[in-house]
């Protein structure tokens, strides 16, 4: 009967730590996915924070311009690997690594492409930041008065 009993008792301990492992390893899996869901939303509030701020600043440099020339102009000053196409609407375009460095088109994982146009009087942009799979990210529409000049007033 002592080796029944010693059978019992090792039997129910070991169904006791086959449960405590069981429920261990439910518990691990839930905050393994928790931890996932959390680095994905940091990585897209991150980015999102990213294109806010490029976005902002291409629509200050063509809020302090009188003119689209003038605006990509001042985009091929201060961001050297800007691609500009001008014409009726002038375009630029800017390529992004993973971690919102500039880079070459090849290397890019986010695009800013921002499209130029209006008259004399008001002058339009629309900002656009998608990733590579072409979601867009942010978006800006921005409209900008330019004043009359006479020829003698500049700015």
């Amino acid at each position: 009967m002592i080796r029944r009993s010693r059978a019992q008792s090792s039997s129910l301990f070991l169904m006791e730590l086959i449960l405590a492992i069981l429920f261990f390893s439910v518990t691990s899996a839930v905050c393994v996915q928790f931890f996932v869901k959390s680095h994905l939303l940091s990585q897209e509030s991150k980015a999102l924070a990213l294109a806010v701020n490029e976005c902002s600043n291409i629509a200050e440099l063509y809020d302090t311009s009188d003119s689209i020339e003038e605006a990509l102009s001042l985009l091929e000053a201060n961001y050297p690997d800007v691609s500009v196409e001008r014409g009726v609407q002038s375009t630029a375009v800017m390529y992004y690594d993973a971690s919102f460095s500039p880079c070459k088109k090849g290397a890019a994982s986010y695009f800013l492409n921002a499209a130029f146009a209006g008259d004399h009087s008001m002058l339009k942009a629309n900002i656009r930041v998608t990733d590579s799979d072409g979601t867009v990210i942010y978006e800006l529409n921005t409209d900008h008065h330019t004043p009359r000049r006479t020829d003698y007033e500049e700015r």
